[in-house]
């Protein structure tokens, strides 16, 4: 029972509240200080130690420093630098950070970070940090943390963008950023202007030095098509990601809008998407109706590789009026015996490969026991960066696909 005359405890809280919200203020008014885009990535379970970013801008006319911060989800807070010292990434402690008058200082992944040291409990996705930031001029200033995966997309547009798949540079240069590309990997080669970027290593080996050393505000990653050493890559570096999934051609234009969205080139990034939408549209209107071809699609020689039902490919098919002589395989991809290619007697073999790759491919059919395709001359080559890439260009890899069918339809029908 509360002493007669005595506020309720809400009523007390929310005194306290104003309380310290005006001295808040009336601190900033002292030393006016913007936090935005306030950030920790989720942490794994039995995590004692999380990573927290944000964006500071001083907009007085005092200069300030930054001299530390605290939360209660953590026995303390600690500001860190990332440095590369002989090939190895190492943090060590920052005291304090000058704020100068319009400064602005960003704790980002690869960088300035707080580390919170000692947590109650691991972070999960969707939680709300409280932490106060302790400056010298301004004094306590209260923000929270969102826990999430990236950093948010409204918080500061990216301008230094690293992609870690072909296709996605791709992207990036349909979606109207690609003048923010700062690295890619060294199979990025298309639209020209990706060959002058910046390499950081292979699909199998990102230098990891050298990704740092670009200072990426934001890396794109092909969803689960990318290899899971580089995804602990990223974690452990702690940079922000955006993964984008393609397993369909509705994906592709979709992936467009989306970045159009998280960059801030919306206008350029819809108008790609529509396009791509109405020419794949208008080829699947073409072309149906016409008579079904069955196609082997080879991917590689030794071993046969070839694409199951899964797989865009399927779809593309479907488009053209034909249909993948494998896709009932409830798989992307698969080693297949040569045996069961001759079981299934494809109208249309599909060589995938480099020109020289097709030749000596075309070959070993030949040299083998007569296969229908190949005997009546039914052998069609695609450039597999038009085909396979998950990017604007598969509209006109699916055009080509459908040209190549059509020719063999016509010549189908003369015999």
């Amino acid at each position: 029972m509360r002493a007669a005359g005595g506020p309720p405890p809400r009523a007390r809280l929310a005194a306290a509240g104003l309380a310290l919200a005006l001295a808040l203020s009336g601190a900033a008014a002292a030393a006016p200080l913007v936090v935005d885009g306030a950030w920790a990535p989720p942490t794994p379970p039995g995590a004692t130690v999380a990573a927290g970013y944000l964006a500071v801008t001083n907009r007085g006319r005092d200069p300030d420093r930054l001299d530390g911060a605290s939360s209660p989800r953590a026995a303390r807070v600690e500001m860190h630098e990332s440095r590369f010292d002989a090939g190895m990434a190492r943090m060590r402690p920052v005291a304090g950070v000058p704020l100068a008058p319009g400064a602005a200082v960003r704790f980002e992944p690869g960088g300035l970070h707080l580390m919170l040291v000692g947590l109650t409990a691991p972070l999960v996705a969707g939680e709300r940090v409280p932490l106060t930031l302790q400056f010298e001029r301004a004094g306590p200033v209260a923000v929270v943390l969102e826990v999430r995966e990236s950093a948010p997309a409204a918080a500061v547009t990216p301008q230094r963008i690293v992609t870690l798949a072909p296709h996605l540079t791709e992207l990036v240069y349909a979606a109207g950023a690609g003048e923010r590309l700062v690295g890619t990997l060294d199979t990025s080669d298309y639209p020209p202007a990706a060959r002058l970027v910046p390499r950081v290593g292979d699909v199998d080996r990102l230098d990891a030095e050298r990704l740092v050393a670009l200072r990426p505000d934001l890396v794109l990653l092909w969803g689960d098509g990318s290899p899971t050493a580089q995804r602990e890559l990223l974690t452990r570096l702690g940079l922000p990601v955006l993964s984008l999934e393609q397993h369909s051609l509705a994906d592709v234009p979709d992936s467009l809008e989306r970045l159009g969205a998280v960059l801030g080139t919306e206008p350029v990034a819809r108008a790609a998407a529509d396009a791509l939408r109405r020419q794949i549209e208008a080829l699947r209107s073409r072309y149906q109706g016409e008579r079904p071809l069955t196609v082997f699609y080879q991917v590689w020689s030794m071993p046969l590789y070839t694409l199951g039902g899964r797989h865009v490919l399927s779809e593309m098919l479907r488009v053209c009026g034909a249909r993948n002589a494998f896709a009932d395989q409830p798989v992307s991809s698969f080693v297949v015996d040569e045996e069961a290619v001759y079981a299934r007697d494809p109208d249309v073999i599909a060589l995938a490969g480099t020109p020289a790759e097709d030749s000596e491919w075309l070959g070993r059919w030949r040299t083998r026991a007569p296969l229908r395709a190949v005997v009546s001359g039914n052998v069609i080559t695609l450039d597999p960066d038009l085909v396979n890439r998950m990017g604007p260009r598969i509209g006109l890899g699916t055009a080509v696909l459908c040209e190549r069918l059509a020719e063999r339809r016509a010549a189908l029908a003369r015999r």
